[in-house]
């Protein structure tokens, strides 16, 4: 399956974001917690609705339900430039029932559209993310590199994705 730079870029802050938010300084889960606390912040954050879509994006995180992933498959190897609009996909995937009202009043603003898709292809994502985290590791010998992108496109290409 093939990614494009576009989401390989994306994933690995996504991820990073995910992780800072999961933990209070004591090492006690507080996601969800976190996660309430930012959903007033999407005015605040729409400013970034084109230049760091991951970082609204993360406020919908475990609110998506992919119901037809082979629709989703279709749109990872696509820039943004090349999505389709909203309509196309929104009977593909299903919101949490706070997030709904949310989802219509992005899909109204400029660049709404393509931050959706972008989102539900992260959560897509994400969910292989999860699955590997879960999974037995292996010993790995390769230096930590610093470069977030370089690091996701390693990790999506680990996962059996063909990145760029």
């Amino acid at each position: 399956m093939r990614i494009s730079r576009y989401f390989t870029d994306l994933m690995a802050t996504y991820i990073a974001e995910i992780d800072d938010l999961k933990t209070d300084s004591s090492g006690e889960d507080v996601l969800s917690a976190r996660l309430k606390e930012k959903r007033p912040q999407i005015p605040d954050l729409l400013p970034m609705i084109k230049t760091n879509p991951e970082m609204l994006a993360v406020i919908f995180h475990k609110s998506v339900v992919i119901k037809d992933p082979e629709t989703i498959i279709n749109y990872l190897a696509k820039e943004p430039s090349e999505f389709p609009s909203w309509d196309t996909v929104a009977q593909s995937v299903q919101f949490e029932p706070w997030a709904k009202s949310h989802v219509e009043s992005l899909q109204a603003k400029a660049g709404g559209e393509q931050f959706l898709l972008t989102t539900v292809m992260l959560e897509y994502l994400y969910a292989f993310y999860e699955a590997s985290e879960d999974a037995p590791e292996e010993a790995d010998d390769t230096e930590e590199s610093g470069d977030l992108a370089e690091t996701g496109g390693q990790w999506l290409s680990d996962q059996g994705f063909d990145s760029h």
